[in-house]
């Protein structure tokens, strides 16, 4: 009985969480509702789909982390096309939809987290159908969103260059992996260079430089990073972030046993 009422007043929580959450966007997009509320609802979808689908692939779900704010900065530079009230709309509805998305409402385990056990093979990670949708779901997604960028603030023969090679170059970085040490040293490259563009695009009039390039390259890892055919369609190409194989548990010896042996 204790721990239905625990449970019961854990959901209780969350609700009210995100009943809070909704209620201060009525309040703050109130003159333009309607618009706001088309951010706010994406941004809710976004983060009930990276908490409740999308935390089976591991890569998938970094980098969907990680667009979390790319997106709304973006969102910002183009606040006078869309709105002023977008990126904060976006932002409400990311805490609404993790809320909603992150934890059980039913069952033995509601009010809890959803459990994150990835499943894994004799090499340490499995494939499936599943996770290539999952991983080309969320190239679409962003590469989109892209796109939508793009065409928004800076549609530009540059700015579409930029893009297609920034997908290419994150598509190569991990179709062809180098070593795991080398690949990591680019990665901590990515937002050196966006800094740059920052100030590239700043003087030169195209404010969509480096928002362009994060897309390109996220959606390129998604794209390089996972095979697309054959027996281990789904599978992430190597090298992996952490060590595949099992240790062996070592069997511990009773003291009774041990005390026998030291007798003989």
């Amino acid at each position: 009985m204790t721990k239905k009422s625990t449970a019961a007043n854990v959901r209780l929580v969350y609700a009210v969480m995100i009943a809070a959450i909704v209620a201060l966007f009525v309040w703050v997009a109130h003159d333009d509702l309607v618009p706001a509320s088309v951010f706010f609802a994406l941004g809710a979808a976004y983060a009930a789909f990276l908490f409740r689908v999308v935390w089976r692939s591991s890569r998938a779900s970094t980098v969907m982390h990680f667009a979390i704010g790319l997106i709304f900065f973006s969102l910002i530079s183009v606040k006078d096309d869309l709105g002023a009230l977008a990126a904060g709309s976006w932002f409400l509805g990311i805490l609404a939809g993790g809320i909603a998305g992150g934890h059980t409402w039913s069952g033995k385990r509601a009010g809890s987290e959803v459990t994150q056990n990835r499943e894994r093979n004799g090499e340490g990670f499995t494939g499936g159908r599943r996770l290539a949708l999952i991983n080309a779901a969320c190239a679409v997604v962003l590469l989109a969103i892209g796109v939508a960028h793009f065409g928004l603030q800076s549609p530009t023969p540059a700015v579409g260059a930029v893009l297609i090679g920034s997908l290419v170059a994150g598509w190569a970085m991990f179709r062809f992996p180098p070593s795991l040490l080398t690949r990591n040293v680019l990665l901590l490259v990515i937002p050196v260079e966006f800094f740059l563009l920052v100030f590239l695009g700043s003087n030169t009039g195209q404010l969509a430089l480096p928002f362009v390039w994060a897309y390109g390259v996220l959606g390129g890892i998604l794209l390089g990073g996972r095979y697309w055919r054959g027996p281990r369609l789904g599978e992430p190409r190597p090298p992996f972030n952490i060590q595949a194989k099992r240790r062996r548990k070592r069997k511990r010896k009773s003291p009774a046993k041990a005390k026998q042996k030291q007798v003989a």
